[in-house]
């Protein structure tokens, strides 16, 4: 009885050895194969930070302008959060909640013409911004991408975990194990002006001074990313390019628009103000990308708030029956096309990541600009 009692355990045992041994070969393999691929292996501050692999499908194939493609209907990845999930929308942007009868805007996908836009991963952004501040600084429709960010990211992190606060003229979103976060700054203008108090900014004439970010700067000094925007305030009567060239009905306007334009009709990627801001760019000694969305942007008739959004506190839907007036074609729904936006800013972040350095390293490079050293080391425009 005693030798098929030792049988069984020396059975057991050597079960429990092949498995070790399977488990640690295959994770060898995956290590090897991830290597073989050129992936790169980014490793937390701590020891006890899991390391985060970022793969070759993370990264733009070589040649690949994002900004030329199309939009394609995708009801199955898209939209990537519910409106009703995420509680730091306001209701400028909840299209849904204020009585918009459609949802189709929410299930169109970015697909460009050579390649692939990268799978959002919400825990990958999340990696790469430890330890580090990513800040949309611009006016509302910058706020919109902003909450569009907080969004897609706040369901990967449990609550508890997670924090959000208003410091006017900040929000400011944390994700407390990675001790990153995600903000936004009110500046109309970027520059200083009349309109820079975040709630009482409606002024009947625009006053500006062109030569001063120095108050701005103050809150921008130490960020690690920053992310520009600022067009409409700069228009006397904002209209987006499309919005002339809409089909016959529509009111001249996005009322009662359920479905992308087909065609390329607007010409805002050939604009003079983004050739000016190009050559502008290219001359700049610090590291600058230049996100130009307005092209894929501009296709979506369908997107917008029109009635089903608010200003200056009070919903749009009071004025339906007047709607060719006061139809809002500059803000967009959430979730909708900001997302898109963070997509492509997403796949910058992950393929420049090599650029993200801890404040502490940077202190150390006394040959850096002081511009890239206050405000930032890694810079994106957006247009």
């Amino acid at each position: 009885m005693i030798q098929p009692s030792l049988d069984r355990r020396i059975q057991s045992l050597f079960s429990v050895v092949l498995a070790s041994i399977l488990v640690l070969g295959t994770a060898r393999l995956v290590l090897d194969i991830l290597k073989s691929h050129n992936c790169r292996l980014y490793n937390g501050r701590q020891d006890r930070e899991k390391p985060v692999f970022v793969l070759p499908k993370d990264r733009f194939e070589e040649g690949c302008n994002v900004f030329e493609g199309q939009w394609v209907w995708d009801n199955v990845s898209h939209p990537l959060y519910r409106e009703e999930s995420c509680p730091y929308l306001v209701k400028q942007t909840t299209c849904q909640r204020n009585g918009r009868p459609d949802s189709y805007y929410q299930n169109w996908r970015w697909k460009p013409n050579q390649c692939t836009l990268p799978r959002f991963d919400p825990l990958k952004l999340l990696d790469i911004l430890r330890g580090k501040r990513l800040m949309f600084i611009g006016d509302s429709v910058q706020r919109g991408q902003f909450e569009s960010m907080v969004c897609m990211v706040q369901s990967a992190i449990p609550d508890g975990k997670k924090s959000f606060h208003r410091i006017p003229p900040m929000k400011i979103f944390k994700a407390e194990e990675f001790n990153a976060s995600i903000e936004y700054y009110w500046a109309p203008f970027i520059v200083e002006s009349i309109s820079d108090h975040a709630t009482n900014h409606p002024v009947l004439k625009r006053l500006v001074n062109l030569d001063s970010i120095a108050k701005h700067g103050k809150s921008w000094e130490g960020v690690d990313v920053l992310v520009f925007e600022s067009c409409v305030w700069w228009m006397h009567k904002p209209l987006i390019n499309a919005t002339l060239e809409w089909r016959p009905g529509s009111d001249e306007n996005c009322f009662n628009e359920s479905y992308p334009l087909k065609d390329h009709i607007g010409n805002g990627f050939k604009s003079p103000d983004h050739e000016d801001s190009c050559d502008v760019l290219q001359e700049l000694k610090i590291n600058v990308t230049f996100l130009n969305i307005t092209q894929l942007s501009e296709y979506r008739k369908d997107a917008h708030t029109t009635i089903y959004g608010e200003r200056r506190g009070k919903l749009l839907t009071t004025n339906r029956d007047r709607s060719k007036l006061f139809a809002d074609c500059i803000h967009w729904c959430l979730p909708g096309v900001p997302d898109t936006w963070n997509e492509i800013l997403y796949a910058y972040c992950t393929e420049s990541s090599k650029f993200f350095v801890s404040s502490s390293t940077r202190k150390k490079k006394r040959k850096m600009l002081t511009i890239q050293e206050n405000y930032g080391n890694f810079v994106i425009f957006l247009a």
